[in-house]
């Protein structure tokens, strides 16, 4: 396989790590990575295999993707009798949208889409989305505002009144932003909010389109790279520290008819989540392959917070996030809306 990844080769390492694993269990409360060298029967809840052994999933060219292609890559999901189809969305919200309208069975999106879908009940019909599995939080310095060094925009006290470059307002880009603004009695309502695509931003910031611009990875270090940006201020600090900002979803009436399918799919991904923790130098050839990133962004890149096992109260701070800034305009309870994880097998 490309980029030195060698699939089920990597089986022979596990031991070697054993010990690495333990440590990043007990440092992420993620389980343990269970199986063995030897290949066996799929198994899911109650001992039988999924309803429905193909699957297709929509995903995106993102860092947090890495555990997923891992798992692709190292026959997780073949093991738990899942073979997995995936097709690419633009967005968060096209991913989604291909959920909702049945093209897909399982959708990777950041958490704004999928509460966004909810309270509106777009999925109504199917019985409402559901959370399946975690993917991503904000760790320090994943998630940055960043500015050229000759913007007027010198620190977070310098954002009010500014053209401000992020992928869409009422997602999880201007949401870390304004909470950052809030906490700095910065008045977050006088943002002129730029909507660009991430691979956009550098070209936006270099031109003076704008004056700074939200950015994760890798688009912090192209923005470096190739604009000269540096830095202004995290956005995964103080009330928005740890925030989640992406994961799986599907809908109840899949959910309900499929639920060793959906087991089966979790406990893959806990192994995918599990290894791809335990040692970066996999992680970093998956990162080029898949999220077009040249080698030394991805050696360069601070990655989000690889997760899986999902926590409703962790998840809960999304929704109450939107709908303290009216992207939202009802309570959700994250608690309806969370599958609980599958325990290893």
């Amino acid at each position: 396989m490309p980029n030195g990844v060698t699939g089920r080769g990597l089986r022979s390492r596990l031991p070697i790590v054993a010990t690495a694993l333990t440590l990043v269990t007990t440092l992420t409360s993620c389980g343990l990575l269970g199986g063995s060298d030897e290949e066996s029967e799929p198994t899911g809840t109650g001992g039988s295999g999924p309803e429905k052994a193909s699957i297709k999933v929509s995903i995106m060219k993102t860092t947090d993707l890495a555990p997923f292609h891992l798992a692709m890559k190292e026959g997780f999901f073949k093991d738990e009798g899942l073979n997995i189809e995936f097709v690419q969305a633009p967005s968060g919200g096209e991913s989604v949208t291909k959920l909702v309208a049945g093209e897909v069975d399982i959708a990777y999106a950041s958490y704004t889409p999928f509460f966004l879908a909810e309270s509106k009940g777009a999925a109504q019909k199917n019985d409402g989305i559901k959370i399946v599995a975690d993917a991503s939080s904000a760790g320090p310095g994943s998630t940055m505002v960043v500015a050229t060094p000759d913007s007027s925009v010198k620190s977070v006290k310098d954002m009010a009144g500014k053209r401000v470059a992020v992928t869409a307002t009422g997602t999880i880009s201007d949401l870390l932003t304004m909470s950052t603004l809030k906490t700095n009695g910065v008045d977050y309502s006088s943002i002129k909010w730029v909507n660009t695509p991430f691979p956009d931003t550098a070209k936006r910031l270099k031109a003076k389109e704008v004056d700074a611009a939200f950015v994760t990875e890798p688009f912090i270090q192209d923005a470096m790279k190739n604009a000269g940006a540096q830095p202004i201020f995290d956005t995964a600090v103080g009330p928005t520290a740890d925030m989640p900002t992406a994961g799986w979803g599907s809908t109840g009436k899949f959910v309900k008819e499929n639920p060793n399918t959906i087991a089966a799919f979790q406990r893959a991904m806990q192994k995918g989540t599990d290894l791809a923790l335990s040692d970066r130098s996999l992680v970093e050839p998956l990162l080029v392959e898949f999220s077009g990133v040249d080698e030394d962004t991805a050696k360069m890149a601070t990655l989000l917070t690889f997760q899986s096992k999902l926590d409703a109260t962790r998840i809960q701070r999304v929704p109450d996030l939107m709908l303290e800034f009216g992207v939202i305009k009802n309570t959700l309870d994250a608690s309806k809306m969370v599958i609980a994880s599958a325990p290893a097998s």
